[in-house]
């Protein structure tokens, strides 16, 4: 990811290391841009391990940041497309069965841990909107405890879309999401506002992915 250009004129810098107790790798993502200079402190902070032994390799977003530091004081809000972008970096570098996991209990991320106190489907909050364009949203999930101190964090998954049991994860995503759109006018505006949108969205998306026509779903 070193140097990957994640914004118009702005790169990632990537500082890695130490390993933790389990051999998992830490590393931090900075972001320089041409017009302003490199962040002073780190937009993404996390653990990964990609050991292709690995049952399962993942990433972990410790910490996500979008009002930056700069070195002469200043400060910068860091744009969503920017935030997106490197969530499809970190993505990638998954084989087929890894996990993105990304906590939500900083302050960039709060409109996710106010959706899901209010019974909001992950896939909808704004951090799973991210996971599923990001490609982990075969399945998208709370995190389960680890033996790592851990802050509150959704899981996506990545699979191939075109993979065997897919299509009943498309569905049963899709099924949650609509009967969301049809219960959710008794919520807070603010939170309508930030995730209906993002339902409305995927269920599109997964429409189209797996051939389903407007209308009714099929039996499961």
């Amino acid at each position: 990811l070193a140097r990957r250009e994640v914004g118009q004129s702005v790169r990632l810098i990537v500082e890695t290391g130490p390993r933790d107790r389990s051999g998992a790798l830490r590393f931090r993502l900075f972001l320089r841009s041409r017009e302003v200079g490199l962040t002073s402190e780190p937009f993404i902070a996390g653990v990964l391990d990609l050991d292709p032994d690995t049952a399962s390799p993942w990433i972990e977003v410790t910490r996500y940041r979008s009002l930056l530091p700069l070195g002469n004081g200043e400060r910068v809000e860091v744009p969503e497309g920017i935030g997106l972008q490197v969530m499809e970096a970190l993505a990638g570098l998954l084989p087929e069965g890894g996990s993105l996991i990304v906590e939500y209990d900083s302050t960039a991320l709060a409109s996710t841990a106010q959706a899901l106190a209010a019974g909001v489907p992950p896939a909808a909050t704004p951090l799973g909107g991210m996971l599923f364009v990001a490609g982990c949203g075969s399945v998208i999930r709370e995190a389960a405890a680890s033996a790592r101190p851990r802050r509150r964090a959704l899981q996506g998954f990545r699979f191939d879309p075109e993979g065997p049991r897919e299509h009943n994860r498309g569905i049963a995503m899709l099924a949650d999401l609509e009967t969301f759109l049809s219960s959710s006018s008794d919520l807070d505006w603010q939170i309508q506002s930030q995730t209906r949108p993002i339902a409305e969205a995927t269920i599109t998306a997964l429409r189209a992915r797996h051939a389903v026509p407007e209308g009714p779903l099929p039996p499961s």
